[in-house]
This record gives C-alpha cells, structure tokens and sequence, in this order.
C-alpha cells in the first residue's frame, strides 16, 4: 500500500508547465537507427512466463545470443531489438514461438503500431477434410476467413488434388477460443467436417481452447480456481528467472 501511495504522489504534474527540453539531432538519430528493428510481445499466460528468463532465452533458442537485446517494458511486455531487418524477419517467418510451453505474442512493431495487434498470433494452420471436388483458392479463401484473420495461403493448384491438408496462415485472436472442427456446407443442408492444425501450438486449457489459461484455471474445468492473468500487484516487484522452454 506504502508503496502504491508513492508512486501515485509521483504522477502528479509537477513540471508539466515547465519549458520543453530539446535533445539533439544526432542523439536523437542514432537512437532511432538502432531501434528500427524490433519486435514486441506479450506472454499469454504472465503467471507462468516469466519475462525476466523469457528475454534470456528466447534470443539463444533464435540462434542470435549477444545479436539481439531483450528488454522488459511496461504492461508485462516485452521488446526484442535485432541487428538487421533479415533477422528479425527470420524470427517471425519461423514463428509463432512459446516460451515455457506456452505461447507467445510476437509483432513487428513500429511507432505508429495499433498495440490491438499484441490481441493476434499468425498460425500455420492445416484444414484437412475439403472434398476435392470443390477443391480451389476461393473456397480455401472463403474458409480461412470464416475462421480467423486471414493473412496468407500456401496452395499449389496444380497438386490440389494429391494434398491430404492445404495450408493459410491466420492471425489468432488469443481472446477467442481454438477451434480444431467446424461443419461446413459445400451442398445446402450436406454437413462436412473439417479439421484445423495449428502448427507450431502449445500450450492451451483442453477444457475450453482457451491459449490465456491452464485447464486448472478454466471456469468449465472446475470452477475458474487459480488464476492464470495479469496481476497488477506484482508489476514492480522483483521476478526470479526460472529456466524456459521453447517450442
């Protein structure tokens, strides 16, 4: 309570009114050209990533230890800082990442982001199950954006008919639940089920398909107890690294 008390005192506007301080130009652009490649991410699960041991680790499972800067910033976010636009696109194309197995939000960020898109994770997703007969890019189209927020498809018209699976790639909001089967009606009134592969998962309440919560958290479970989201209360107290996974 102390000191919350503290801090709020802090907030109040004392030098607001003061005159603005000019910082140089130079000074101003070297900053700002070795911050040009960053990626932004939140953990889904804060209670059981720890950000200090996930900005440790996750640099050394991309293969660029002592290349790329983590840092922890305020919201229970985290920054990553990459030498080179190439690397930092080679992070994203072998994405999405998870970190003590459970997944990671991970964009490019840049200052006029919409911080919304720290809500979205882009899956490879598999749909298994589109009889071939209405086998083409518009029906895989239409269905991905049933789905989820369409970004991109990978789909050979020409070997259509050998696939057992054609893949898109979806941004996921985490606030939704998974869904690995829809019916679709290809024929007014026919039900035909697919089935969705998310590559790369890990990490999501069995219960619900939730990724922000464990099943012992999940309120179909067993009545929500525990408790897998932010706690405010712990923001500025000290975090112990704690050893990570990757998937």
């Amino acid at each position: 309570m102390a000191d919350s008390i503290r801090r709020a005192m802090q907030d109040i506007d004392l030098g607001f009114h003061d005159a603005p301080i000019s910082l140089p130009v130079e000074v101003v652009r070297q900053a700002a050209e070795e911050n040009r490649f960053i990626l932004i991410g939140r953990p889904v699960m804060p209670r059981k990533q720890n950000l200090r041991a996930l900005i440790a680790t996750m640099p050394r499972n991309w293969g660029l230890e002592g290349l790329v800067r983590g840092r922890i910033i305020e919201g229970r976010r985290f920054q990553f800082v990459f030498p080179s636009e190439e690397a930092m696109d080679t992070v994203v194309r072998r994405g999405p990442w998870a970190f003590a197995d459970r997944m990671l939000v991970l964009q490019r960020w840049t200052p006029l982001m919409d911080m919304a898109m720290l809500n979205f994770i882009p899956f490879w997703v598999q749909i298994r199950g589109i009889p071939f007969q209405f086998m083409n890019r518009d029906v895989i189209l239409h269905i991905a954006r049933e789905v989820g927020q369409y970004i991109q498809m990978d789909y050979n018209e020409e070997a259509g008919s050998r696939l057992e699976f054609v893949r898109v790639r979806l941004n996921w909001n985490i606030g939704q639940p998974l869904r690995f089967q829809r019916h679709f009606q290809f024929t007014p009134g026919v039900n035909t089920l697919l089935r969705f592969h998310f590559e790369r998962l890990r990490g999501f309440c069995e219960s619900c398909g939730m990724l922000t919560h464990d099943s012992g958290a999940c309120l179909i479970h067993n009545g929500g107890q525990g408790n897998d989201g932010d706690d405010d209360s712990e923001d500025d107290a000290p975090e112990n690294d704690a050893p990570g996974e990757q998937g």
